[in-house]
């Protein structure tokens, strides 16, 4: 009875942990400063973090890995402030598969000032050839608790 109910948690836990589409790594300079796990076509979720946290940012980089995010496509990472236009398009750093170094002085004036920024990932194939579109995929919110 015991082995039975292990191995129904054991199921669970790793149906759970499958779930999880897309994981994204904050780092403020230099330091990592909190993870985001999101689900595939999840379109809200993020970190906030305090006023202090914000007040000695110099870096911001982010890391993503996961099933919507892997593959071979070029990808970009969108920074999204009130409208609709990007306040950074960032290329990822080249030879760290994932890595996105967002340092711009309007993002970061923006998160000391309170105010959100959204990140999206754009996908491009990398195979020219391919019929699949570009696509963007949300990976999370960076806010200031009040």
């Amino acid at each position: 009875m015991k082995k039975i109910f292990l191995s129904l948690i054991l199921i669970i836990a790793l149906g759970t942990l499958s779930m999880a589409q897309v994981t994204v790594d904050v780092f403020i300079n230099g330091i990592k400063a909190g993870q985001i796990s999101l689900k595939a076509n999840q379109a809200f979720g993020g970190l906030s973090y305090k006023k202090s946290t914000y007040k000695n940012i110099d870096k911001l980089t982010i890391q993503i890995q996961g099933k919507s995010v892997d593959g071979g496509y070029y990808r970009k990472v969108h920074v999204i402030g009130d409208d609709v236009t990007p306040i950074l398009i960032a290329d990822e750093t080249v030879g760290a598969v994932g890595q996105f170094i967002l340092t711009n002085k309007d993002i970061i004036k923006r998160l000391k000032n309170g105010k959100p920024i959204t990140l999206y990932v754009e996908k491009t194939p990398a195979n020219t050839k391919s019929t699949e579109p570009v696509s963007k995929v949300y990976i999370g919110t960076l806010t200031r608790e009040k």
